[in-house]
């Protein structure tokens, strides 16, 4: 007997189209590994496609330069990762990036490093995108861990919980999942470790949600 043919289930393309202003749609965009991203360039200029590094992710794509009125794009990674994106027009930044891509699960990191000259947590990067329904995870690189809060839109973090604290090393924080779609959100962080006084010091970011 014959053996059954299997036939190749095709992979999804997905297409972010650029308009005039240098905006994508969407902005924020999960796909599955393997899965194709095509971008539609309709701004009528020459842009490039510039990814943001997300350590310590793996990269999603290299850059990517598309001609006016065409297409360009890059096959997803056989495995999980995250990407922030800018749009430039030459040297010049367009559009109100970041945006985001993510690949599977991979979350979008945010590293906090404690600035002993500032007193306060800087967050790098920020701001940061992730999609709607997307992950973020923030870590503390060195010893500090942070208080953080949302004083002004609430957590859009809430799954598995909200985010409320940020401490040393990935291994030790949780990825989070986007469930609001706010386009903005600011958090706080002040420092909960006894160096130079409990409680003392702060800092902050900006993460922008990006509907998919």
């Amino acid at each position: 007997m014959t053996a059954a043919r299997h036939i190749p289930i095709a992979d999804t393309v997905h297409t972010i189209t650029i308009d005039s202003t240098f905006t994508p749609t969407p902005g924020g965009l999960i796909v599955q590994q393997g899965d194709t991203v095509n971008f539609q360039n309709n701004s009528n200029s020459a842009i490039t496609i510039q990814f943001v590094p997300n350590p310590p992710g793996q990269p999603v794509s290299g850059n990517i330069t598309i001609n006016a009125n065409s297409s360009g794009g890059f096959v997803a990674p056989n495995y999980d990762a995250s990407a922030n994106y800018d749009i430039y027009v030459g040297t010049t930044k367009e559009s109100d990036g970041p945006y985001a891509i993510q690949v599977g699960n991979g979350p979008i990191y945010v590293q906090v490093t404690w600035n002993v000259a500032l007193g306060v947590g800087q967050t790098n990067p920020s701001p940061v995108a992730v999609p709607l329904e997307g992950n973020l995870e923030i870590f503390s690189t060195d010893t500090t861990s942070y208080k953080a809060s949302w004083p002004n839109t609430g957590d859009p973090f809430t799954l598995p919980s909200p985010l409320k604290e940020v401490v040393p090393g990935v291994a030790n924080n949780l990825s989070y999942t986007a469930t609001s779609a706010i386009a903005e959100y600011k958090f706080n962080l002040v420092k909960t470790t006894s160096s130079p006084v409990l409680g003392t010091g702060s800092g902050g970011g900006t993460v922008r949600v990006k509907g998919t």
